[in-house]
C-alpha cells in the first residue's frame, strides 16, 4: 500500500513539473505575473490539458508556481459584450482571499503595475450568505468586445492551500481549482448560487430585511472590567499581581501584520477587542503603543503584488519606520473604537528590543515582531 502510494506521489510530482499547461503559463511573454487566461464567451475555453479525475468526474486544475506565492493572476478577455459574473472561495474554513481587478488591454500591464500609480477598477459586489455562516462575494463586470481585465485573487493569509473560482456569463458557468499547497480541500467546496446575492449599499452596508417579526438585534458593546479582567490572552507582565502600575507591560502576541507592510492579519481584533475593554474600565491610564521587528533592514520596497490596496500594504522605508507605523495602526484602532487619542502613544522601536535575540524559527522571529503596551500613567 505504502510503495502504491509512493509511486502515485511521484507521478504527481512529475505530471506538475512537465504539464503543458504550467509551461505556457511560465512562457507567456505578455505579463510577468503568469496570468491565466480565460476568454469569454466561457465556452471558448479549452481547459482539457488541466483537467484531473475527482470521484469519477473531471475538474479543472491549475497550480501556483513560485512566483505566485501571495497572489494568483488571471487574465480576462471579452471577445464580444458580455456581463461577466465570477466569485473566489476558499478550499477550507481558514483561508481567506480577496479579488482585485484591473482594466488593461496592452502587454506592459506588469510594468506599469509597478512603476505607475495604477488603482484597481470598482467590481459591483453583492453578497451570499452561506448556512454555514460564511459570506461568498458575486463579483459583476460588464465587459465590452475587446475588453481585457487582470484579476489578481490576494491571499489574506500566510500558509493558504488554495482557492476556487467559479464564472458564468450568458447562461454558461466554468469553475477552476488553483492549487497551492496539499491541504487544498476539493470536499469542502460547492458551487455558489449567484441567484441567492444581495445588493450591497455603497459597497459598505448590507441591506437585511428579517421581517416583521424578527426580534432586535443586540449592540455588541465591548464590556468595561478594571484591573486586568478583560485580558484573557494577552500577555501581563505586571510589578503587582492584579493591581495595574506604571510600568507594567500587555504583550499583543496574537496581533500580526502582513511582511512588510503594516496591515493588520486576520484574528487580530480579538486582542485589539481586548486592549479596548481593558482600557475602557480603567479610564485614567495611559499607554504607549510599542512597535517592534524582527530586523533592522534599511530599505524595505513595496511588494508589488499588493499594489492598489492602500497605503498599509505599500509601505516604503525603514524597519524602524515601519515598526513605528504598526504601533500607529494599533492606536488607530483603539482610537476608533473609543478610546480617547489624548490617552495613546505610539513608538517605533524596530528590532531594539528582542525578546528572542538569537532568533532561528518563525515562531521566534514572530515574538520579536510584536506590539506591546506599556503603562505609562495610572
Amino acid at each position: 500500500m505504502c510503495h502504491k502510494a509512493l509511486k502515485s506521489f511521484v507521478y504527481l510530482i512529475g505530471f506538475l513539473l512537465f504539464s503543458p499547461v504550467l509551461k505556457a503559463q511560465i512562457e507567456d511573454p505578455l505579463t510577468c505575473f503568469n496570468a491565466q487566461e480565460i476568454v469569454f464567451p466561457l465556452e471558448n475555453n479549452d481547459f482539457s490539458r488541466s483537467q484531473i479525475l475527482l470521484n469519477k468526474q473531471k475538474v479543472n486544475a491549475l497550480y501556483y508556481l513560485y512566483n505566485d506565492k501571495y497572489s494568483f493572476w488571471y487574465k480576462f478577455i471579452a471577445q464580444e459584450d458580455i456581463k461577466i459574473e465570477f466569485s473566489v472561495s476558499a478550499s477550507n474554513a481558514n483561508d481567506r482571499y480577496r479579488a482585485v481587478a484591473f482594466k488593461y488591454g496592452k502587454a506592459d500591464f506588469c510594468d506599469r503595475l509597478i512603476n505607475d500609480n495604477m488603482q484597481p477598477m470598482r467590481l459591483d459586489r453583492s453578497p451570499i450568505f452561506n448556512t454555514d455562516g460564511s459570506i461568498l462575494y458575486r463579483n459583476t463586470i460588464e465587459a465590452a468586445a475587446g475588453d481585457t481585465f487582470y484579476i489578481s485573487v490576494l491571499s489574506l493569509n500566510r500558509e493558504d492551500c488554495g482557492h476556487y473560482l467559479y464564472m458564468e456569463a450568458e447562461g454558461k458557468s466554468l469553475s477552476v481549482n488553483a492549487i497551492h499547497k496539499p491541504c487544498y480541500d476539493f470536499i469542502y467546496l460547492d458551487v455558489p448560487d449567484f441567484n441567492a446575492a444581495k445588493k450591497v449599499a455603497d459597497d459598505v452596508q448590507i441591506d437585511l430585511d428579517f421581517g416583521e417579526d424578527a426580534a432586535e438585534l443586540p449592540v455588541d458593546e465591548l464590556k468595561a472590567d478594571s484591573g486586568f479582567t478583560a485580558l484573557s490572552t494577552i500577555e501581563v507582565q505586571s510589578k503587582a499581581e492584579g493591581f495595574v502600575t506604571v510600568g507594567d507591560r500587555l504583550v499583543l502576541n496574537q496581533v500580526y501584520f502582513y511582511n512588510n507592510t503594516y496591515a493588520l492579519k486576520p484574528g487580530a481584533d480579538n486582542e485589539l477587542n481586548q486592549l479596548v475593554a481593558f482600557l475602557k474600565g480603567n479610564p485614567t491610564i495611559e499607554v504607549e503603543i510599542q512597535g517592534h521587528t524582527a530586523n533592522n533592514n534599511a530599505e524595505i520596497t513595496p511588494d508589488p503584488n499588493f499594489k492598489g490596496q492602500g497605503k498599509e500594504w505599500n509601505f516604503k522605508g525603514s524597519a524602524f519606520e515601519l515598526s513605528e507605523e504598526r504601533a500607529n495602526a494599533v492606536r488607530t484602532y483603539l482610537i476608533d473604537n473609543g478610546i480617547n487619542k489624548k490617552r495613546l502613544k505610539a513608538v517605533g522601536y524596530g528590532d531594539t528590543q528582542k525578546r528572542i535575540p538569537e532568533a532561528t524559527t518563525f515562531e521566534e522571529f514572530e515574538k520579536n515582531m510584536r506590539v506591546e503596551a506599556l503603562i505609562i500613567k495610572e
